[in-house]
């Protein structure tokens, strides 16, 4: 069994600006799960420039046109130190607007418009709601960054997405199981079939 001794760092980048849908409660999911499996790791909220290479983890949450354009004014050199993490096989998570602008910036090229969507997708069983217009895949990894459309918590939806991140990163044992993980386990079963009811 193998388990981390220090202290986790993750990040939650601009909370204020972006975490229009509660995106920064992916943090919180990889926290419970880590420390229900003897993990610790703090959430710290990242507000102004600053190194990103001494965390461990890094969120790229959704936000608006101003709120986008404000946090770009603050730090104009955030989506190139994103896209260096991404490079360089971070883990990272970009959600929603945050994964068009991080993608764009990877790949210099800037994501397609389309037709309005609104719903719950099963991609790859992977389960969350797109509320969007890009065209771009609902789900997408790039080495150890994560890339999804899917809005707010999706790691609550997806526990075993949330476990992948966790043993790619080395952080534990995902193979370690007890009554908490189980609970929420079921809960997120039971959130996946009803979002597809009528």
């Amino acid at each position: 069994m193998w388990i981390v001794s220090r202290i986790l760092k993750f990040a939650a980048l601009y909370p204020k600006h972006l975490d229009l849908n509660g995106d920064h409660g992916n943090l919180l999911v990889l926290q419970k799960r880590l420390q229900w499996r003897g993990v610790q790791a703090d959430i710290i909220p990242v507000v102004k420039p600053q190194s990103l290479d001494v965390l461990d983890f890094v969120l790229l949450g959704h936000g608006t046109k101003d709120a986008w354009a404000e946090v770009l004014r603050l730090d104009p050199g955030l989506l190139m130190n994103l896209a260096k993490l991404t490079r360089d096989g971070k883990p990272v998570m970009a959600v929603s607007s945050g994964y068009e602008f991080l993608i764009e910036e990877l790949e210099s090229t800037q994501a397609k418009h389309a037709e309005h969507v609104s719903e719950f997708r099963n991609i790859d069983e992977i389960v969350g709601y797109v509320n969007t217009s890009v065209l771009l895949p609902e789900m997408r990894t790039i080495g150890q960054t994560t890339f999804t459309l899917f809005h707010g918590p999706v790691l609550a939806k997806n526990p075993d997405l949330a476990d992948k991140i966790i043993s790619a990163a080395g952080w534990c044992d995902v193979g370690i199981e007890n009554n908490q993980l189980h609970a929420v386990d079921e809960l997120a079963k039971a959130s996946r079939r009803t979002a597809f009811e009528d």
